[in-house]
């Protein structure tokens, strides 16, 4: 596919501080670029599967981005929003597409980015 998406960057006050939150609360592999300060998403063996790479650093601007990320259980991925210190701040609501619905909702992280998640369920026949 042309013009896809190939990387990410969530802002951050603390980097360090917001890396953790993702790890704990999506089971990222994140880590620190050296001593950079700058805190790389994913491993670029996942990049082979189709994975989207990208990083945790220092907000230097107001930069809003939201990014969404599949989950396998929505209702899980709320709970461990809340347990790892984010909130949920559109809740949970569905959409028919095609022959599944994708359940969604907006959580924000504890410095302030809104994240979307989503949960694609096949629909019953």
């Amino acid at each position: 596919m042309k013009n896809r998406v190939v990387h990410f960057e969530i802002g951050a006050e603390d980097p360090a501080k917001l890396a953790e939150f993702y790890k704990k609360t999506f089971g990222w592999e994140v880590n620190e670029w050296g001593d950079s300060g700058y805190f790389v998403v994913g491993k670029e063996e996942d990049r082979s599967v189709g994975a989207i790479g990208g990083g945790i650093m220092k907000r230097y601007e107001s930069e809003k981005t939201i990014n969404t990320i599949e989950v396998e259980n929505l209702d899980k991925a709320i709970a461990d929003v809340g347990a790892a210190g984010g909130k949920i701040v559109k809740p949970k609501a569905s959409m028919p597409l095609g022959d599944d619905t994708m359940w969604w909702c907006y959580a924000e992280d504890p410095q302030g980015n809104i994240i979307g998640l989503m949960q694609m369920v096949k629909n019953a026949r």
